[in-house]
């Protein structure tokens, strides 16, 4: 399977798993926040790898191949 640009809308636990987890299968990922320069998404970033990064949400957008929504509610 080939790479994608995924970009994630939400940073919470789902969010967050869910990027690890394309990460973790080669995948490209920006994860969208509010604060997208948070100490709690710096520390998810470095701890995932160099194939994740953060945005905001039109950022997170622009970037995917596709999109998933991880919003609270």
């Amino acid at each position: 399977m080939s790479s994608m640009r995924v970009g994630i809308l939400g940073s919470g636990d789902v969010g967050r798993a869910l990027g690890k987890g394309f990460v973790n299968r080669q995948h490209e990922v920006k994860i969208a926040s509010r604060t997208p320069n948070s100490d709690k998404l710096k520390t998810w970033v470095n701890q995932v790898g160099r194939h994740a990064s953060t945005g905001t949400f039109a950022d997170s957008a622009a970037f995917g191949d596709i999109i998933v929504l991880a919003t609270n509610g």
